[in-house]
């Protein structure tokens, strides 16, 4: 009993310090599905493609079945279009880039940021579009894809 009164008062000063009952949203879209989704579904791309490509959702429908589901509460949304996003996207990136750069997400958490809306190398401070101009003999649309691609990632990692 005694440590059920300690839980509950620590959930409750919990509520309190942070001003509301209703969660933060997350900062870090992938990082919220890896810690609450992952060991059920696995890693959100190879899901996004199995489960949800082709299958008509729209990101409010999603959103609600994912707030009953993993109560992601006030993520659902974002969670529920970083998701449709990931499906309809090919995989190109697990195709090409893995191998050198691991996932999509730890290497923009970890290697680009958006500055002044424009990608670019978080320690470099060079725009990610023209470097890829020159990189791993990328066709032009092949470029204007991970461009794409990296400046989404990099608002679903580095959410304001």
């Amino acid at each position: 009993m005694r440590a059920i009164r300690f839980v509950l008062a620590a959930v409750a000063a919990a509520i309190v310090l942070s001003g509301s009952g209703a969660p933060a949203a997350a900062e870090d879209l992938h990082r919220l599905f890896e810690d609450r989704c992952a060991a059920c579904h696995g890693d959100a791309g190879p899901f996004a493609h199995e489960v949800l490509a082709g299958r008509g959702l729209t990101a409010e429908r999603l959103a609600r079945f994912l707030g009953r589901h993993g109560g992601a509460g006030a993520d659902a949304g974002p969670l529920a279009t970083m998701l449709l996003a990931q499906a309809e996207t090919p995989p190109l990136f697990r195709r090409q880039c893995t191998i050198c750069h691991g996932k999509a997400a730890d290497f923009v958490r970890d290697h680009l940021i958006r500055r002044d809306g424009i990608l670019v190398g978080r320690y470099t401070a060079r725009p990610v579009a023209p470097f890829l101009d020159r990189h791993a003999g990328l066709t032009p649309a092949e470029q204007a894809f991970f461009t794409d691609l990296l400046t989404r990632v990099e608002g679903e990692v580095h959410a304001p």
